[in-house]
């Protein structure tokens, strides 16, 4: 439950700082293009071609299912989110689609466009990135610039997004608001497992433009930081990102809320959002083990936490805010054959959070931190790839939010192909 102290404050907003120059970052990347360069690695650049050519790819998830109330569950009480309703996915819902080219200029110049789509939503775009590459010695460098996934490692990068479960993790939608896709630059260093520090595999640093969830639409930039590890069965990813989100906005939760991804403007009226300023730190880590078995079993697991500090407000009032939300996923994973498998995986989610200000209890009801209760899921799937690239599923499990359940079901089909059409020259 939120803690709620009636102490008065002031109710001016802070200064708002300017962006980002992006003429700065666009300078960066462009003359580093003419370092040494190597042939592509991927920073969520499945679409990339390995060799100087054109590669067209897609890929569709399409899910028929069951519920006993809307599913995914239509709100998290206690949690300070992004405000979003998700769409009913009962009956037939085109779950995630995607349409993808890249390009590689030569050997060591890479681009990608990637298009997404969810339901009934408009198109939106999931990258658009250029990325130079360089050797020296065993170690690789990358440099990257434009729109895509924050890396924060394959669990968590790839978690709800053509995954073994239909439902993207709680933790992730309410820590993240969804996939983390945002504008920015990054670099990746990689090497063999060679050497000092052989475990050590991947390091990215980024800076990124932060304008969506969990950022504001204000702000400057938010840097980031990821690091792999690997020892023989066992990977290991870690993540962090500091940001300082200027008018953080989401609608306030009711029960008739409708679905939308368009972000509320904090700097005019207040009527019917809640929004947020200060400073927010988001930290993430995943593991995967191939259990040392004659069966083939994988255990996998993930975990991320956001702590907000700042001033959290609506048409009723200002509060001085501490909050922490946080939640993971564990994953057992059997592959029964090589085109069979079966997944069970358990989530939870939490918030915890102090509002003080004589308004506290007003502003708290507006974020719909109130009824703050742990959220639990189970699920579990099995699967058959009956062709390369095909996977066809049957999925079952329950949502709990305190004395409330929700099972549900649905058979999934999910269509990842290789590629559409490729050419080299």
């Amino acid at each position: 439950m939120p803690t709620l102290s009636p102490k008065p404050r002031a109710t001016e907003r802070a200064a708002r700082r300017p962006g980002w120059s992006w003429c700065r970052t666009l300078s960066l990347c462009l003359s580093l293009l003419s370092a040494p360069l190597l042939q592509a690695h991927e920073l969520g650049l499945k679409a990339l071609p390995e060799q100087t050519g054109l590669r067209l790819g897609a890929a569709l998830a399409l899910s028929q299912a069951r519920a006993d109330t809307a599913w995914p569950m239509a709100k998290l009480p206690g949690i300070l989110g992004n405000g979003e309703t998700p769409v009913d996915r009962r009956d037939g819902a085109l779950e995630h689609a995607t349409v993808d080219a890249g390009l590689r200029l030569g050997e060591h110049v890479g681009a990608l466009l990637a298009l997404g789509w969810h339901d009934s939503d408009p198109v939106h775009v999931e990258a658009a990135w250029l990325q130079a590459e360089a050797r020296r010695g065993d170690e690789q460098w990358l440099l990257g610039a434009g729109r895509n996934r924050l890396p924060q490692g394959r669990l968590i990068d790839g978690g709800g997004h053509f995954d073994r479960f239909a439902s993207q993790p709680l933790a992730k939608r309410a820590v993240l608001g969804g996939d983390w896709i945002d504008d920015g630059i990054s670099l990746r260093w990689q090497r063999s497992h060679e050497g000092r520090w052989a475990a050590l595999e991947t390091v990215d640093l980024g800076l990124w433009r932060a304008r969506r969830f969990p950022g504001g639409s204000q702000g400057p930039a938010a840097a980031a930081a990821h690091a792999r590890l690997a020892w023989g069965d066992v990977a290991l990813d870690a993540s962090a990102a500091l940001l300082r989100p200027r008018g953080r906005g989401a609608y306030v939760q009711s029960s008739t809320a409708a679905h939308t991804h368009e972000r509320p403007d904090c700097s005019g009226n207040l009527l019917g959002i809640h929004c947020f300023d200060g400073r927010s730190q988001v930290f993430s880590a995943s593991l995967s083990w191939l259990l040392p078995t004659e069966a083939d079993l994988r255990l996998e697991a993930a975990g991320l936490l956001r702590r907000d500090r700042g001033q959290l407000y609506s048409i009723n009032g200002d509060t001085d805010y501490q909050g922490s939300t946080g939640g993971g996923w564990l994953d057992l994973i059997w592959q029964i054959r090589p085109s069979t498998g079966l997944a069970l995986r358990a989530e939870t989610l939490r918030g915890v959070q102090t509002l003080e200000s004589v308004n506290a209890l007003a502003v708290a009801r507006d974020a719909g931190l109130l009824g703050n209760s742990r959220i639990w899921r189970a699920a579990a799937s099995l699967s058959h790839e009956p062709w390369p690239g095909l996977r066809l599923s049957l999925e079952a499990g329950r949502e709990t939010l305190g004395s409330q359940h929700n099972n549900f079901s649905l058979l999934r089909l999910v269509w990842t192909p290789d590629a559409l059409w490729s050419r080299s020259w």
